[in-house]
């Protein structure tokens, strides 16, 4: 009865004995897999990250160009012709103000009486239309440009 039992027992050892762990190229071809895995992992992280430098910087460009634009008129008057500067050491910008004719070609002009009288003086509030567009470069080559139309005073002759 003792013998039936230990053959059953060596008959799984002989069994297991070829069966000790993993084979060598077992391990490589999970190596192999896990490289390839992680591979594709890190081209996606990458390229996630180079889209989102890129997307920064275009909203910072944005961010200039908007604020050039708000300030033409404002911070200097507005006076036919082109204007360009730096914003830090990053972003350079050129401003273009365009004058734009009335389009009341019917209307007399202000100030001249009809009879040949003296004429009258231009009111002090009056304005004149421009067209101003600003466009905004930074280091990199991303470029934003933003157009609008702003009222100023009439310039004085």
């Amino acid at each position: 009865m003792n013998a039936a039992p230990s053959k059953r027992v060596r008959g799984l050892a002989d069994r297991r004995r070829g069966e000790r762990g993993f084979a060598l190229l077992e391990i490589l071809v999970a190596f192999v897999v896990l490289a390839l895995g992680l591979a594709a992992v890190l081209t996606g992280v990458s390229v996630a990250m180079r889209s989102d430098a890129k997307t920064q910087t275009s909203r910072s460009v944005l961010r200039v160009a908007q604020s050039r634009l708000e300030a033409a008129g404002v911070t200097e008057g507005l006076v036919p012709g082109h204007h360009e500067g730096r914003v830090g050491n990053y972003y350079t910008w050129r401003q273009t103000v365009t004058a734009v004719q009335s389009g009341a070609g019917s209307r007399k002009p202000e100030g001249v009486k009809p009879d040949g009288a003296k004429p009258e003086p231009a009111t002090a509030n009056a304005v004149s239309a421009f067209w101003v567009e600003v466009a905004v470069r930074a280091g990199d080559g991303t470029v934003a440009r933003l157009a609008g139309l702003k009222l100023g005073p009439v310039a004085k002759p």
